[in-house]
């Protein structure tokens, strides 16, 4: 079996998501204590949430329009600058698959490849600057080494470890990027709670599709 993600198996990601940044919300804030405002566990819990509510309400979006309507929602309830690039992140990753009524692994590494640029753009930022990017490019980096592999869940499986490494990585990185330079000499040592986000959003994703989707006998 190959993975095929309809409109039902998306908007049920999304609530996994906002039961995962609800869940990891103070740690979060506890991370972005040390380097920012402290406040980013809140700004992805209020914007996951907004997400999920967003398609609760319209049952009848495509995958397209929870990504690009969702992604808007998530930008008006957070008002920062995280909110802007989900919201980025997220209509590019609409944009990628706009008319597809099913995602596949194919799609899930375009998607991720947008989203990248997307971040890269608005944010000015790059691999090895303490942001999410460097959980986020370490998954898409491995999606795109194994693109011949026939063996999915061990791909998807790959995809969470390598955006785990990279979360983990970043408590050797100065931040370079946003209001975390400010505080950059005390920035090492503390994994960037961005990039920790990026994480948890590709677990989120990646466990749903070994749960519920049929792959290779896959638990």
């Amino acid at each position: 079996m190959t993975i095929q993600l309809q409109a039902e198996d998306v908007k049920k990601i999304f609530i996994q998501l906002a039961e995962t940044f609800t869940r990891e919300k103070d740690f979060l804030n506890d991370l972005d204590s040390k380097i920012g405002d402290g406040d980013h566990g809140l700004s992805m819990s209020r914007g996951s949430n907004a997400v999920m509510k967003t398609l609760e309400n319209n049952p009848g979006f495509s995958i397209y329009d929870m990504l690009t309507k969702g992604g808007m929602q998530f930008n008006e309830v957070t008002g920062s600058t995280i909110g802007i690039l989900i919201f980025s992140a997220m209509r590019a990753a609409g944009l990628a698959i706009k008319g597809k009524d099913i995602i596949c692994l194919k799609d899930i590494r375009v998607m991720l490849q947008a989203s990248i640029e997307s971040i890269k753009k608005r944010g000015k930022a790059s691999k090895g600057q303490k942001t999410i990017l460097d959980s986020l490019i370490p998954a898409l980096e491995y999606l795109e080494e194994q693109e011949d592999s026939t063996d999915e869940s061990l791909v998807i499986k790959g995809m969470i470890d390598k955006a785990h490494e990279g979360a983990q990585s970043t408590k050797n990185l100065t931040a370079k990027i946003g209001r975390a330079k400010w505080f950059s000499n005390r920035s090492i040592g503390v994994m960037d709670p961005g990039a920790y986000s990026g994480y948890l959003a590709l677990h989120a994703i990646g466990k749903y599709i070994l749960k519920n989707i049929n792959l290779n006998n896959s638990k």
